[in-house]
């Protein structure tokens, strides 16, 4: 009997493991792609272009379900939440600085149909 609680003890934190590994790899994911998203936006405050937010808005509805899917788990340490604030804060920093620069750019033709395109149409 003290056989079986041992096994099923080990059994059972190793499944703990396994899932926990799986959100893990799910958070280091998200971060990944969260980065790299801040960088798209970092780039785009420095080319002042319409165009560049419009993508952006397209790219973080995508970010959002990424981030609905590891927002409830366990496995996020506080290194995590300050990894998340501080490129929150980069993307807040940039997005603020795109949207004041396209409020007084010159829009184009160019700019246009880059919307046009991003829209699908």
């Amino acid at each position: 009997m003290k056989k079986l609680i041992s096994v099923l003890v080990v059994l059972g934190t190793l499944v703990c493991s396994v899932f926990a590994a799986g959100n893990r790899k799910a958070i280091d994911d998200f971060f990944k792609e969260y980065e790299a998203f801040v960088v798209k936006a970092e780039k785009a405050a420095e080319t002042n272009k319409i165009s560049d937010l419009t993508k952006l808005s397209l790219e973080s509805v995508k970010l959002a379900e990424a981030c609905d899917e590891v927002d409830d788990t366990d496995a996020w340490t506080l290194d995590d939440s300050v990894k998340y604030l501080n490129l929150t804060n980069r993307y807040s920093a940039a997005i603020t600085k795109l949207s004041e620069s396209t409020t007084s750019t010159t829009v184009t033709t160019d700019d246009y149909d880059a919307l046009l395109k991003a829209y699908g149409f």
